[in-house]
């Protein structure tokens, strides 16, 4: 028996029920006058998650009663650890735990989500996962709103991380080797292996190579955006991210639930002949749409449109 798979498994079927007890609790307590972009709601509802779900393991039976989220400590990677409930725990070396969950969460009301998936295949283990919520500030009467969760993405990490780090290599980006690390470390002492620099060679997270600091700040930053780690532009890449989505249901779920939420990006993805294409082969006329009035189109009138582009490119 996988106790982690089970304990995988359980947290997907709960989540349903604890983003309506999210939205059910915020809808009460959160009304307020105004809604700031940057307010840090997004990290309240990452925290909030934590506690619902909490409250709903407790309150079942079997393995989900045995089974708790906890915090994580500082520089430890993700964010929550999933624990037998009261069980020893040293997150150093991950003891009592079943997997951990990274969270993030989006306003899909700000133009440019600023979201950012950065952890490295070698500090994620299988089990691990993602969490991205995505929410807005909801209108209300006399001026008042609430912060609504509209959708969510729990999946495993690994599979996000593929997508990412191969369409980074597609871009031009690299990453360090240890045995040939800019700052001359030895293999056996380098902590840079694996780090992502960008195409002019700057590291994109804080603990990458210091000689590859970029200048006024202390790293590019760009590196695995929850949207920006999607895009492509060019042939090669677009076939990267094709091939990928065709061979996994995870990334295919992530890239449909980003789509979803941001129809610009899924627009960009395919050029106009193809999105044309796709409605003639889905049995839709039109006359010589652009591409976001064919997707828009799609969207309306063929509900498993996303699996049906998956699978026509």
């Amino acid at each position: 028996m996988n106790r982690s798979a089970d304990a995988v498994a359980i947290l997907h079927a709960d989540a349903p029920k604890v983003m309506d007890a999210i939205n059910a609790f915020t809808a009460q307590t959160f009304r307020t006058r105004g809604g700031r972009l940057g307010s840090g709601m997004g990290s309240l509802l990452e925290a909030l998650w934590v506690y619902h779900m909490n409250n709903v393991l407790a309150n079942e039976g079997g393995l989900a009663r045995k089974c708790e989220l906890a915090w994580l400590p500082d520089h430890e990677p993700a964010d929550f650890a999933c624990l037998y409930r009261g069980a020893e725990w040293e997150p150093q070396g991950r003891h009592g735990e079943l997997f951990r969950i990274e969270a993030k969460s989006m306003n899909v009301g700000v133009d440019e989500a600023k979201g950012h998936f950065t952890n490295l295949a070698k500090e994620t283990a299988g089990h691990d996962q993602l969490l991205v919520l995505i929410w807005s500030w909801e209108n209300l009467e006399n001026g008042y709103s609430w912060p609504r969760i509209h959708d969510y993405f729990l999946g495993p990490s690994l599979p996000i991380i593929e997508v990412r780090d191969q369409l980074h290599l597609a871009r031009g980006g690299t990453f360090v080797t240890g045995s040939a690390c800019p700052d001359g470390c030895t293999r056996k002492a380098c902590t840079h292996d694996g780090e992502p620099l960008n195409a002019a060679g700057k590291r994109e997270r804080r603990s990458g190579p210091k000689s590859c600091k970029p200048a006024n700040v202390e790293y590019a930053a760009n590196f695995g955006g929850l949207v920006r780690m999607l895009k492509t532009d060019n042939g090669a890449a677009r076939a990267i991210f094709r091939g990928l989505r065709k061979k996994d249901d995870i990334i295919h779920a992530y890239i449909s639930f980003i789509h979803r939420h941001f129809p610009s990006e899924e627009v960009n993805q395919f050029k106009k002949i193809e999105w044309q294409a796709a409605l003639k082969a889905l049995g839709i006329n039109a006359v010589n749409p652009t591409a976001a009035a064919a997707n828009e189109l799609l969207r309306k009138h063929v509900s498993d449109y996303q699996d049906r582009l998956r699978s026509l490119f």
